[in-house]
């Protein structure tokens, strides 16, 4: 009788283990899990991750965390599009003492990774000396070849220039990523 309830109990203990062994290697081989969102916006499919959108643009991916229908309200030139496309170089500089450094710095590297893969160098910088061993870029740095990107805190979120310095101004952390987001979009032609 002993055993009997022994053969038994191993016999449950064996199908409990079978059955967490099993649904464990479901989830794993034919994902089951969680999926991620595919979003079409302007013409291109985005995919939503848990940290940023991806898209396949112009024959390469690019990330970013706005959608262009979710930035194409910040106000810009007209023509900014066709001073950032085919450009070898972007500059991109800010004020190191700005309220905003953490969300800028952010914009920067965040731009640097996705243009990167196009093949565009962007060349980050400081308006004034530091100890980062980063270049003073300036407005008198930009050329109509190498543009220079200042962003810089404003009451609120717009880009505009002078000359051929973009001046790209939030008013918020999101902001500064939204309007990286939008030039981002420019420069790859999604949106002008």
């Amino acid at each position: 009788m002993k055993e009997n309830k022994g053969k038994k109990r191993w016999g449950l203990i064996l199908f409990i283990v079978f059955i967490m062994i099993g649904t464990s290697v479901s989830f794993v081989f034919l994902d089951f899990g969680p999926q991620n969102e595919i979003i079409k916006d302007t013409e291109i499919k985005f995919v939503r991750y848990p940290d940023h959108l991806e898209a396949k643009i112009n024959g390469n991916y690019a990330a970013f965390s706005f959608l262009p229908s979710e930035v194409e309200s910040i106000p810009v030139p007209s023509d900014i599009s066709s001073r950032l496309q085919n450009k070898f170089e972007i500059d991109a500089t800010y004020d190191f003492n700005s309220t905003y450094r953490e969300a800028i710095a952010l914009a920067h590297h965040q731009m640097e990774l996705t243009l990167a893969t196009y093949n565009i160098y962007f060349r980050k910088g400081f308006t004034t000396n530091t100890t980062f061993n980063l270049p003073v870029i300036t407005c008198n740095d930009a050329t109509p070849n190498v543009p220079v990107i200042f962003f810089k805190y404003s009451n609120s979120t717009n880009i505009h220039y002078q000359k051929d310095c973009i001046i790209a101004e939030a008013a918020s952390n999101q902001d500064f990523i939204r309007i990286k987001d939008r030039l981002v979009y420019a420069i790859l032609g999604v949106v002008k």
